[in-house]
């Protein structure tokens, strides 16, 4: 046989085996692969790396769904990531666990924990039962079954198990806590004390236990005794940033502000490298209102960390909470960038635009967060107050009161439902969820002024003037409590009084133009228009850039009826800022007050090219239309305005009248004027024009006791006596039709309908 004959013999005998045999060495067995799974898995564990460590237990399963082992190793992996859906996914994990393989000890007891955490402890108790029925002595069974029991209230067992379970295991500090937390709850603080110094007598240099007896003296009122506890315990783990964290709150709680300020200030001096310390430092002192120092703080824990979210998140906080929607904007870009599904972020990103006045791009952020995470507080709250700041009351009270649901003891929220219940009108409900604000923290200087807001609106004048006074007790500069001080004593006339608290509130500050303006209103009600005029230009030498001085000094001119200085003082205000509403309304009145109408229409109009939705631009402009009879023009204008505002019933009664008098669909008009009376059921004007309507579309007893109720209120009004006689003359009652329509000709013998209103009385 020739040599490459053979050689290809050979292969074609050879390679195939040879390729089998390689492939046998190395195809591994399905155990084979789950052990190397198994053995990844479990250093990455140990190595931290849980995101890591869940996939490889999800390749077991993956190969073998009936290994409870690897369920169970799945499930602690998600526990230590932590996150809402790890807990979630952990839950599941622990149920399949068991199912599988009910001798997996540990798993019944973690599906125990978390069914407790559900409060579902009855669930609990069923996972502890079968932990003890496989092995009667489990002290963390025993442990188990007890905290269930105490959920429970069943406090007499609950301690006799957990007796039990000390007995198995007396070094577990946690059975100490436990039970000494049962009896505080049964009013038995010696035996809580005694149980904890038993405790203390196994392991006296447990911080841990130490600290048990410092909050259970607490609980007695003892509280010089229980601080030396709380001293003690800071002597023997003094690096434990948590117990700084607890202490700075008990002395926070007790009003004991420096030695608060102390804790945070020896921490961040113990360990000056690190970000934590800062940020606590800054909620201390944002707790207690000073925001340079708090701001301070945060910024220097970013400083120390840039990587640190929750350093990044207390600046970004910080500016929100503060209203500086600039300096926040670029960080939440930048989280955007980095992280931008994390829900805290889009909570954030949601607040800046709410800030920025763009609620209805707020709104779909906020619910796409409460989808993902329906117990998201801060997204609960600020949907609430999106919803308000569209008017939405019932949506906003909704949202606001499913936050305070998930957090009784936030004082934002309740913040929040004040200002709610105040837009409301129900003062007294705003009353008591600024007072739940002030308990909260009575430094809260907004949540006292919330107060004081609300008792103004409950026309509780001496209890608001309580509340102001209070705060300049403790805050002497208080700009806007000097401000509400003179607006009381102006109600009570005394303006003497009420001129100095405006003076001192623009003294502390000088932006408070409101304190100016009620000066200068004092000053013309005095017949001293010339003095408030002299003070406004004085102030306008303190701060020559402020637009509004310029609007003031301008209102001032045009009650002169000085045109020119007035409209002098409008031009600059608007040189300073282009965007301001008032003085392009004011230069416009001034212009039609003066006859120029081309030039009001100009400024109402360039008003409009800068906000769209000027709603009272376009309702004087409909006005001014309907004045030079361009009834066109004007409807359309009273339409933009409730495509704006669709509650403002002025331009819907002016729409719907006009619909009514030139021949426009009744119905339509109909409906107008019952938006309007919807609003406003008092108004005679309102009850004018929809008693006309519905004498035009014959519904005759209905006009009737509409007209009525106009005439009534407006009894000098001929056009409304007219009314008032047709509809009644076609109701069939002719004498009171005659002493309407003639009533209408004694105040005037020409009016619109008049030709029509003598035509009637010749028939009768």
């Amino acid at each position: 046989m020739p040599g490459a004959q053979l050689t290809r013999l050979l292969l074609s005998v050879v390679l195939p085996l040879l390729l089998v045999s390689l492939a046998n060495c190395t195809q591994l067995s399905a155990e084979e692969k789950k052990a190397k799974h198994y053995e990844r898995g479990m250093a990455y564990f140990k190595s931290e790396k849980f995101q890591e460590a869940v996939i490889e237990f999800k390749n077991i399963i993956q190969l073998d769904p009936k290994d409870g082992k690897a369920y169970y190793q799945l499930a602690l992996s998600h526990l230590k990531l932590g996150g809402l859906s790890d807990l979630q996914s952990a839950f599941g994990e622990l149920i399949q666990a068991v199912e599988i393989d009910p001798t997996i000890q540990d798993a019944q007891l973690k599906l125990g924990e978390l069914y407790l955490l559900s409060k579902k402890p009855e669930e609990a108790r069923k996972h502890a039962d079968m932990v003890l029925t496989a092995a009667p002595q489990d002290s963390k069974g025993h442990l188990l079954r007890g905290r269930s029991l105490l959920v429970e209230k069943a406090f007499q067992e609950g301690i006799r198990e957990l007796t039990t379970t000390l007995e198995l295991d007396p070094g577990n500090e946690q059975i100490y806590f436990e039970l000494a937390r049962a009896y505080l709850a049964m009013k038995q603080p010696q035996e809580a004390e005694a149980i904890i110094e038993k405790g203390l007598h196994l392991n006296g240099n447990s911080s841990a236990l130490i600290l048990a007896k410092g909050d259970v003296l607490l609980a007695q009122g003892k509280r010089a005794e229980a601080e030396a506890q709380f001293q003690r315990v800071m002597e023997l783990d003094g690096e434990n940033d948590g117990l700084y964290d607890k202490f700075g709150k008990y002395f926070i709680a007790t009003q004991q502000w420096k030695k608060a300020e102390e804790v945070y200030l020896k921490l961040a001096s113990h360990k000056p490298k690190q970000e934590q310390p800062q940020i606590l430092l800054g909620d201390f002192y944002t707790f207690l209102g000073a925001g340079s120092k708090a701001i301070g703080h945060y910024l220097k824990a970013a400083t120390l960390n840039p990587e640190s979210k929750s350093a990044q998140h207390a600046v970004i906080n910080f500016y929100l909470d503060n209203r500086k929607w600039d300096d926040a904007a670029p960080l939440i870009s930048k989280e955007i960038e980095k992280n931008g599904k994390n829900l805290s972020v889009k909570v954030f990103q949601g607040r800046l635009l709410l800030g920025q006045g763009k609620s209805e791009e707020a709104i779909p952020i906020f619910q796409r967060v409460i989808k993902e995470e329906p117990n998201q507080t801060m997204a609960h709250q600020y949907l609430g107050v999106a919803f308000a700041s569209q008017k939405d009351i019932p949506q906003a009270l909704q949202e606001l009161n499913e936050a305070v649901k998930l957090a009784p003891q936030d004082r934002g929220i309740h913040k929040a439902l004040s200002l709610v219940r105040m837009a409301e009108g129900s003062y007294g409900m705003a009353i008591e969820e600024a007072q739940k604000a002030v308990r909260l923290n009575p430094r809260d200087v907004q949540a006292v002024h919330l107060m004081g807001q609300a008792y103004l609106r409950n026309k509780d004048a001496s209890l608001a003037k309580n509340v102001y006074e209070a705060i300049i007790k403790q805050i002497p500069q208080d700009a806007i409590a000097h401000y509400q001080l003179g607006s009381i004593a102006r109600q009570d006339k005394d303006h003497e009084g009420a001129m100095a608290h405006f003076e001192e509130a623009l003294k502390h500050n000088p932006r408070l133009i409101q304190a100016l303006s009620q000066i200068s209103s004092i000053r013309v009600s005095r017949g001293e228009a010339g003095q408030a005029r002299q003070r406004v230009q004085q102030h306008i030498e303190v701060i020559p850039d402020d637009p509004f001085l310029y609007n003031l000094l301008g209102g001032l001119w045009m009650e002169a009826n000085q045109a020119d200085k007035a409209e002098h003082a409008f031009k600059q205000s608007l040189a300073l800022n282009d965007q301001l509403q008032v003085s392009y309304m004011n230069l416009a009145e001034l212009y039609r007050r003066t006859k120029r109408t081309s030039e009001a229409v100009r400024e109402y109009e360039r008003l409009l090219v800068k906000n769209p939705k000027a709603a009272s631009a376009h309702m004087i402009l409909g006005m001014m239309a309907e004045q030079e009879n361009d009834i066109q023009d004007a409807q359309a204008h009273y339409r933009k305005t409730l495509a704006i505002e669709p509650t403002f019933s002025p331009a819907a009664n002016n729409l719907a009248w006009l619909m009514s008098e030139h021949e426009g669909n009744l119905d339509e008009a109909l409906s107008f004027a019952e938006r309007a009376r919807g609003q406003q059921e008092e108004n005679p004007h309102i009850a004018d024009t929809l008693g006309w309507i519905y004498y035009k579309k014959d519904v005759y007893l209905k006009a009737v006791s509409l007209l009525q109720e106009a005439a009534e209120k407006l009894p000098k009004n001929p056009v409304v006596q007219y009314h008032l006689g047709m509809a009644q003359f076609k109701n069939g009652d002719r004498l009171k039709g005659k002493q309407s329509l003639n009533a209408a000709f004694q105040l005037s013998p020409n009016f619109p309908g008049s030709d029509e209103a003598k035509a009637t009385l010749g028939l009768m």
